[in-house]
């Protein structure tokens, strides 16, 4: 008997688990970055470079774009290609030859780049 009433309310867990609907939020759209390894912009390099902004665009067709503003008033752009699924991003920089991982919570886009975290908000 104690068994049956432990599947019971597992199986009554799970039915509440599936029941649950989350808002979806679609990646695509443009994302603000406000923090590098938990720092707020600006933020210094250790060679010195000043990051004050950044922005990434994700499209539709799969492509990005990331505009980065330094302290010097130059900027740089990076290009390349995204995929997406259930939350995780695989990003194929075009223009620097790497692919690296970011993950999307709510409106919270994470990106793991060559050691740094970097933390979006979308737009």
């Amino acid at each position: 008997m104690r068994n049956l009433a432990v599947l019971a309310l597992a199986l009554g867990l799970a039915a509440c688990a599936t029941d649950a609907t989350a808002p979806s939020t679609s990646v695509e759209g443009s994302y603000s970055l406000q923090r590098i390894n938990g720092t707020a912009l600006p933020y210094t390099f250790s060679n010195g470079v000043q990051l004050v902004s950044d922005r990434l665009v994700l499209s539709t067709d799969g492509t990005f774009t990331d505009i980065a503003r330094y302290g010097n008033g130059q900027s740089s752009t990076e290009v390349g290609y995204y995929t997406s699924l259930n939350g995780s991003i695989t990003f194929n920089d075009q223009t620097s030859g790497i692919t690296y991982q970011g993950s999307l919570s709510g409106t919270v886009l994470t990106q793991i780049v060559s050691g740094f975290t970097q933390t979006y908000q979308k737009n």
